[in-house]
């Protein structure tokens, strides 16, 4: 048992190394500070993809991104296939949303999933981003927090930075992943940093959070595993192609 207990404090201790340094012992926390049902919103955005009348598609609307609902697998909310802005991205013009938070807060960590209602090989999934935060307005100024490449896998992706107050978070999508039709992302979540003493209690949330995200990953690996297998199954063989005719043997002479 305390072969154990020493084992688990040192991977304790290198998980938390990674959390960025703050003048005191800081920890996210669990509450997505942006989820719609805990009053966060979408303040502004660049754009969203519509119908040919002009009108926005629900279930592309850029307020999905906030709402809770993930694709998984095979599974897709009738309602929420995530967010698809019109134009493609770069650095220079980006596609972006801007993020109000119900309260300005201590944050230190953001949340992506990339997963939409479109298969990642088409390329439009989200790929490289920037998250910016502001204190003063919707406008900004804005002060960068980190640039970040987002796995081309459907799975949650968190990234960690040293703690920073925020009443607005803006995101930027700089590039997709070759699509030159659009660029979509499934879901974005902020968290707070959590300023504590009690490194045990740090711990027990930080290595509750890995578990969390280790085991979609899990999920997510036996998914394509087992999707793997039904085409192997289903996929018929190609026909053997055909034996060209031999040479017909001379007649006998008589």
């Amino acid at each position: 048992m305390a072969g154990r207990m020493k084992l688990l404090l040192a991977v304790g201790v290198l998980i938390l190394a990674t959390v960025p340094c703050w003048s005191a012992p800081t920890v996210a926390g669990t509450t997505n500070l942006v989820a719609a049902e805990n009053g966060g919103r979408i303040a502004k955005f660049s754009s969203q993809a519509v119908d040919e009348n002009g009108q926005p598609l629900g279930v592309w609307s850029v307020t999905n991104l906030i709402d809770g609902k993930y694709v998984v697998g095979s599974h897709t909310p009738a309602d929420s296939y995530g967010w698809r802005a019109r134009g493609v991205p770069s650095a220079d013009q980006p596609e972006w949303v801007i993020f109000e938070l119900p309260e300005t807060r201590l944050i230190s960590r953001v949340v992506v999933d990339p997963t939409t209602d479109d298969p990642e090989f088409l390329g439009r999934w989200a790929k490289s981003i920037r998250v910016s935060v502001s204190t003063e307005g919707v406008d900004g100024p804005y002060k960068l927090v980190g640039s970040y490449l987002v796995v081309r896998r459907g799975i949650k992706q968190s990234f960690d930075f040293t703690p920073v107050e925020a009443r607005w978070v803006k995101l930027d999508i700089t590039e997709n992943w070759g699509s030159d039709f659009a660029v979509e992302l499934g879901e974005f979540e902020v968290y707070e940093a959590i300023v504590g003493d009690d490194m045990l209690d740090q711990l027990i949330q930080r290595l509750s959070t890995l578990l969390d995200e280790l085991k979609r990953y899990r999920d997510a690996e036996r998914y394509q595993e087992h999707q793997a297998s039904i085409e192997a199954v289903t996929t018929k063989p190609e026909p053997p192609a055909e034996e060209a005719p031999a040479d017909q043997p001379a007649a006998d002479q008589q």
